[in-house]
């Protein structure tokens, strides 16, 4: 397979799961893939340039403001994959991409632990910077925790950071989470998806989230989806730390979702069964 890189290095959040998903795609050089920042804030969509003698696989990166961007052509001649896609957005060739966990290790993935072994009933690191969701969400949450009895709060472990990818160190936040029962995954800019998400079910770490969209890749998923999240997600997360053993039943199907379903091999095959 020929792979071509457009303004994506391996300075970007998604590198190190994109490239093990690479790894595991069995394309012959009949196959061009062509990785793609779409962000606007890093467009390179003008510089790709498609071969009409090969297939073209496009990955779409970064786009986190789920801009609906594809070019005419790219849908025409390519299969195209898109990180941060509404369902609107998914329809012929165009396809969901997981975001996968982020970059620089910042994830490193530890023993998952059954969740009676877990010393944390909630975990969540990370900014409340003014973005149109994130402040909101969790300002949300933070109150319904300080609003219960102190006989009745939860063991958390919450860490408000200065702002995006400035927390506690990699390791540190990879120990937390894969010692923690729940993880809080708000959204950060448009997008409900975060490599949150994934961070979390990879540690085996029950995933608490408001709406996601339905498309291919979270179509009926085992991630506990809250309709209502500024009057339900706390009240869902206690209801469900009182019954640890369909907390350990929600864990064990989020594990088997995150194998089958957003694994880098397992997204390699969904890639090569759609193209």
């Amino acid at each position: 397979m020929i792979v071509e890189y457009y303004g994506v290095t391996d300075n970007v959040c998604e590198w190190h799961y994109i490239h093990s998903i690479i790894d595991h795609l069995k394309f012959d050089d009949s196959v061009k893939l062509h990785v793609v920042s779409v962000t606007p804030e890093s467009d390179y969509r003008d510089k790709v340039i498609l071969d009409s003698n090969v297939k073209n696989i496009i990955f779409g990166l970064s786009d986190d403001n789920m801009t609906d961007n594809i070019p005419q052509d790219w849908k025409d001649n390519a299969v195209v994959f898109k990180s941060y896609l509404s369902p609107e957005q998914e329809r012929g060739n165009v396809h969901s991409l997981p975001l996968g966990y982020k970059y620089n290790n910042r994830h490193v993935s530890n023993e998952n632990l059954p969740i009676i072994n877990r010393p944390f009933d909630v975990f969540f690191s990370g900014h409340m910077s003014p973005f149109p969701h994130r402040e909101d969400y969790m300002s949300s949450i933070i109150d319904f925790f300080n609003n219960l009895k102190p006989k009745d709060k939860p063991n958390i472990d919450i860490n408000i950071t200065e702002g995006f990818n400035m927390g506690i160190d990699g390791e540190i936040y990879s120990k937390s989470m894969h010692r923690a029962k729940i993880a809080i995954c708000p959204p950060v800019n448009v997008s409900i998806e975060t490599f949150r998400h994934y961070e979390a079910m990879r540690s085996g770490t029950i995933v608490v989230s408001p709406k996601l969209p339905e498309t291919k890749i979270f179509k009926d998923s085992y991630i506990c989806q809250v309709d209502d999240w500024h009057n339900d997600a706390g009240h869902v997360i206690m209801d469900l730390l009182k019954d640890l053993d369909m907390l350990q039943l929600v864990q064990d199907k989020q594990n088997d979702d995150y194998i089958n379903r957003y694994s880098s091999q397992a997204i390699a095959k969904y890639i090569t069964d759609l193209v």
